[in-house]
């Protein structure tokens, strides 16, 4: 179990950024299903806010229907 802050580095855009595990900042964001499970299938650990936001906009990430 993750605790306090880890300086991690995004996956897809290689950025620095801090993860604070359980409960993260991400966590509050709101990513689908889908989304989830798109990055799942992409990537091994956590993006960056950035990244992340682009997601949830649909700028990256799973077309949506």
């Amino acid at each position: 179990m993750v605790r306090g802050p880890v300086q991690k580095i995004c996956e897809h855009c290689g950025q620095a950024f801090q993860c604070v595990g359980y409960q993260c900042w991400c966590g509050t964001i709101g990513v689908t299903e889908a989304q989830m499970d798109w990055i799942a299938a992409r990537y091994e650990d956590c993006l960056c806010p950035l990244c992340l936001g682009k997601i949830v906009t649909g700028e990256l990430g799973p077309q949506v229907a």
